[in-house]
């Protein structure tokens, strides 16, 4: 259920009241001027808005807190792909039906270029968007599939309350970035999940032919993906923005998501990344700031071309790791460990 809109709206700086959201402000920011977005089109806008003010976790502002709304475009400049083109909702009283879309009518420009569209997505997105492009060029994805590909991982950020671009950080560290063949022997596919009993592979149907997985498409894999996480209780979007540690430890060991301290060692086998330990030394223990720190790295190494801008979110991130509490805040939609250890014997896909 929407929270009371609040008042404030095309200020160039709002100032938070109890009961905002980030969503409600992109809502609120963009009915002014005669546009309506839906859930989805405001929960990117609501992500967006948080980069471009610092905000490391989208779902947390706070009574007082000053949000610059000048870090969303401007309701002209918005692609047909991110507002509503439905003139018959919301629109404000006395307003021309035309304004309630951008590309409708004598007051909206033309439709925004295929060069624009790219714009807007890799400027909400950079990372997500950077990787889907890479796996294009390296053979990963057909060209034809980027389009479902982006729906499909979109619509999964916003059901589990994830980041798109900390999604792209996973699959960059698993599988070279959405590399539906990438296989160690023992897991296969994007997530790498891996065969044998109460294994990732085993929670998606494939316990005794993993190896199957690694033949299927990225979009094929990307359904056993959803079917993996709500498998492993992947909470439900609301409450909280998940973090990229706690996506993370939700593909390699489900279990260790019950610590909560960003400095406590976590209970994963096997040998992983060395970027992933802390101090980069696999004598180290890996933990939740190391996690962090290490798929930031990782993801800016691969990815040059958005270097700068994923440096920008590189000190911002490492500092709500650090800064988290030892357990979820009181009403988290999160599983309880009774309920995580019940339905996850799998300690890595």
């Amino acid at each position: 259920m929407d929270l009371p809109l609040p008042s404030a709206n095309t200020a160039a700086t709002v100032t938070v009241r109890r009961g905002d959201t980030l969503v409600g402000l992109v809502k609120s920011h963009y009915k002014s001027q005669g546009v309506n977005v839906d859930e989805r089109q405001a929960f990117r806008m609501a992500l967006r808005l948080a980069k471009g003010n610092g905000i490391s976790d989208a779902a947390r502002i706070k009574p007082g807190q000053s949000v610059r709304m000048d870090a969303l475009p401007p309701a002209a400049e918005l692609s047909e792909s991110e507002t509503l083109a439905s003139p018959s909702v919301g629109t404000p009283s006395g307003a021309p039906a035309a304004v309630a879309s951008v590309s409708a009518g004598a007051r909206g420009p033309a439709a925004p270029s295929a060069a624009q569209v790219l714009a807007n997505r890799q400027a909400a997105d950079p990372v997500f968007e950077r990787t889907l492009s890479r796996a294009v060029e390296r053979g990963f994805i057909p060209a034809a599939d980027v389009d479902q590909v982006r729906e499909k991982v979109g619509r999964m950020a916003r059901e589990h309350g994830f980041d798109p671009d900390d999604f792209a950080r996973v699959v960059l560290m698993e599988s070279d970035g959405m590399n539906p063949s990438a296989s160690n022997g023992r897991c296969h596919g994007i997530i790498q999940f891996c065969g044998g009993a109460g294994r990732g592979a085993a929670s998606v149907g494939f316990a005794n032919n993993a190896q199957e997985i690694a033949k299927m498409s990225v979009v094929q894999q990307l359904d056993l993906v959803d079917r993996y996480f709500q498998d492993v209780g992947m909470p439900r979007s609301g409450a909280r923005m998940m973090g990229l540690d706690d996506l993370y430890l939700s593909v390699l060991t489900p279990a260790a998501r019950t610590l909560r301290a960003s400095d406590a060692p976590l209970p994963i086998q096997g040998s992983q990344a060395r970027v992933l330990y802390e101090g980069g030394q696999r004598d180290a223990p890996i933990t939740r700031r190391s996690i962090t720190q290490g798929l930031l790295r990782y993801a800016q190494d691969r990815l040059p071309a958005a270097a700068t801008q994923i440096s920008s979110q590189l000190s911002q991130q490492i500092s709500a790791v650090a800064d988290r509490v030892s357990a979820p805040a009181t009403g988290s939609n999160w599983p309880t460990q009774r309920q995580i250890i019940a339905a996850n014997t799998v300690e890595k896909p």
